[in-house]
């Protein structure tokens, strides 16, 4: 787990430190003040059975007699734990407390989050054979190992059955892993890729573009003319010509941006709209809604969350789930026509990766989903800046 970018610190300035300071050592002091003023007050010595002068229900009173010497020394133990958990504990305002001194795990005193990682680490270790292993199988060998695929059940459970749900066929806005249908390829890969990176889907708005409600309605009956859905045919037939909008992205036979044989929308990830399978529903209130505001869903990366051995065993995992009782269903490899764009995408991961090392930033994270828009936001300023200085200047602003 790596260090957390941000100050988590929930104090802003030094007087709270300080308040808090005051409040746990004085609630200390104060059970200090009343023990010790208790045992001094006047009480019944051995032998006495002095009555105190109060009486409730007539005729019930109570002895004046001294606290118990166990119960007296009780009450000091407890006070002298709580000082010695403050001065190693983290307890007094902004204090780290000195386990450090104690255990050389905690250097810089003990915290939830340092008790976490010191736990993770132990586990990975004891892990770290079986995961080695994982690693340097090949995805479509570890699905075939049902020790792997128990393993990869559980992080599935544990990781991603809240979005995809725990038999994996996904839910409004949660992509369903066991139907074959992938926007950004079903091959071992290209799974583990997703995994790992994350993705971030964008479907802009098209409703300024297509200027008017109704020609958002026309096109949504289009659209589901597409897969026979039932629609309306004229409204459709209109649709269609306004279509060419759409098809820069899901392509002019609408089977989605991963059938582009020239492989340039393969990163785009637009759906096939053909085949019936809705990521929000396909029906004509639903889609129209799309096109109206358009969607934009991103899956996270696990990276740096699970680690790359982990993440090799749930990438054979979902892989496998897609099947015909012992036949996967799912590619074992990409098509030949993205060849050239998945090897330029790997020798790109591979530089993320080595800038991220060169610059001190986590690896785990270099080929995030938000590191990748950031970088690609700044590319394309570059881009654009070096374009507008290449530009020639206006022929007034050469007059000037």
């Amino acid at each position: 787990m790596s260090e957390l970018p941000y100050n988590t610190s929930d104090f802003q300035s030094e007087f709270w430190s300080y308040w808090i300071i005051a409040i746990a050592l004085g609630g200390v002091i104060f059970c200090l003040v009343i023990l010790v003023s208790q045992m001094m007050a006047k009480t019944n010595k051995p032998g006495q059975n002095e009555l105190k002068p109060h009486v409730w229900d007539d005729n019930l009173q109570e002895y004046n007699h001294p606290m118990p010497r166990w119960w007296v020394f009780m009450f000091f133990i407890c006070i002298a734990f709580a000082l010695a958990f403050f001065a190693i504990y983290p307890g007094l305002g902004s204090y780290k407390g000195n386990l450090g001194g104690f255990l050389k795990d905690y250097p810089q005193g003990w915290t939830a989050v340092n008790q976490y990682k010191k736990e993770v680490e132990t586990e990975d270790a004891k892990l770290a054979p079986l995961y080695d292993k994982y690693l340097n199988t090949p995805i479509v060998d570890l699905a075939k190992d049902p020790q792997a695929m128990i393993v990869g059940e559980r992080l599935f459970l544990n990781n991603c059955a809240q979005c995809h749900g725990s038999a994996a066929t996904g839910a409004v806005g949660f992509p369903n892993l066991t139907d074959g249908d992938w926007l950004y390829g079903g091959w071992p890969e290209a799974i583990e890729a997703s995994i790992l990176g994350g993705r971030n889907g964008v479907m802009p708005s098209q409703a300024d573009a297509l200027k008017t409600p109704a020609a958002v309605v026309d096109v949504a009956n289009y659209v589901q003319s597409l897969s026979n859905s039932p629609h309306d045919v004229v409204a459709a037939a209109r649709g269609k010509e306004k279509f060419t909008l759409c098809a820069s992205c899901h392509m002019p036979d609408a089977k989605g941006a991963i059938t582009d044989v020239s492989g340039a929308q393969y990163a785009v990830g637009a759906p096939n709209l053909t085949d019936k399978i809705w990521l929000y529903g396909g029906d004509i209130k639903t889609i129209t809604e799309t096109i109206t505001k358009g969607r934009n869903n991103v899956m996270p990366s696990w990276e740096c969350f699970l680690g790359p051995a982990r993440v090799r065993v749930l990438a054979a995992y979902v892989w496998q789930k897609n099947r015909d009782g012992d036949k996967v269903l799912n590619p074992t490899s990409a098509p030949d026509y993205l060849s050239k764009v998945l090897e330029a995408d790997k020798q790109a991961w591979t530089k993320n990766l080595a800038d991220a090392k060169a610059s001190g930033k986590p690896e785990c994270s270099a080929n995030s989903v938000p590191d990748r828009v950031a970088r690609e936001a700044k590319l394309a300023a570059e881009k654009a800046a070096a374009e507008a200085a290449a530009k020639p200047a206006p022929v007034a602003e050469l007059k000037k």
